[in-house]
């Protein structure tokens, strides 16, 4: 059964950067698309005929935008959605149907129904299926996949996903696990140098564990293995920046179960170094 793509579009440059970007995953993968187009009913009255108008906009905002998908030379099979909601809610529902969100990123809209600003990591935190946000970026894209260790269950989670991906496109694979000594104000004598030597040994162990198997099932992917002494979102920028997609886990070690992103995939959205996949524990 071939994999269903939901590509959330509103008109902006932004939104289409990321459907460029999911058109073509999806003629590579013979993936389904299907087209979603939320007006946002915060601000409408809720009288039919407001709703009426509304939902007609959001028709002739997919039509537009089903219309700009062809031109860009996709040929598989796209179908869409329009519906008048809360676009978290709406998008949330929505992913259930699929097997990846594509989403844009950025600062503003004028449209109403837009995916921008904490929208996207919004729905990161919320969907059912992975999420790929898509930044707009004047720079050269990268090259390989780069993908954060921390030892959770998320991050298997995001590893694997990670090799597949990288597998698949024939290109390397970078596992990141960054490490920061706790730092207690006052306390710094306390850190020897052989808690030093103790903690970066245990780095190395949780990569080690993080990256067994994918040897065997991959032979022929090549995995770089990267520790560094960082604030993990930082490494994970710098990381993403020479990287043509950075995936992380939706949750870190420590993660609080009522908090559906970790601050760690939440970092590394705000700065958005390339197209970043969100998986799903």
């Amino acid at each position: 059964m071939a994999e269903k793509y939901l590509i959330g579009v509103d008109g902006s440059e932004h939104s289409r950067v990321a459907l460029a970007w999911g058109l073509a995953r999806a003629a590579e993968r013979g993936a389904e698309v299907e087209l979603l187009h939320v007006a946002d009913d915060s601000f409408l009255s809720e009288s039919v005929a407001f709703l009426s108008e509304a939902q007609q906009a959001s028709e002739q905002m997919l039509e537009a935008e089903t219309a700009y998908a062809r031109t860009l030379g996709f040929t598989g099979k796209i179908i869409g959605t329009a519906v008048v909601g809360h676009p978290i809610a709406e998008v949330e529902e929505a992913s259930k149907r699929a097997d990846l969100l594509v989403l844009g990123a950025h600062s503003g809209s004028r449209f109403a129904g837009s995916f921008f600003g904490t929208r996207a990591v919004k729905a990161a935190a919320t969907a059912h299926c992975p999420v790929a946000v898509i930044p707009k970026h004047e720079a050269a894209p990268g090259s390989g996949i780069a993908v954060g260790i921390d030892g959770s269950a998320a991050s298997q989670v995001a590893i694997a996903y990670a090799a597949e991906e990288a597998s698949m496109r024939g290109v390397p694979l970078t596992a990141v696990y960054a490490w920061m000594p706790p730092l207690t104000p006052g306390l710094e004598y306390l850190w020897s140098e052989e808690l030093v030597e103790s903690q970066r040994a245990a780095a190395e162990e949780a990569i080690a564990i993080g990256v067994a198997g994918l040897a065997e099932r991959y032979p022929d992917l090549v995995i770089e293995r990267r520790i560094v002494q960082s604030a993990p979102v930082a490494a994970l920028i710098q990381a993403g920046e020479s990287a043509e997609a950075l995936v992380v886990g939706s949750r870190g070690r420590g993660g609080i179960s009522r908090l559906l992103l970790g601050s760690v995939s939440h970092g590394v959205l705000q700065a958005l170094p390339c197209p970043v996949i969100v998986t799903r524990a």
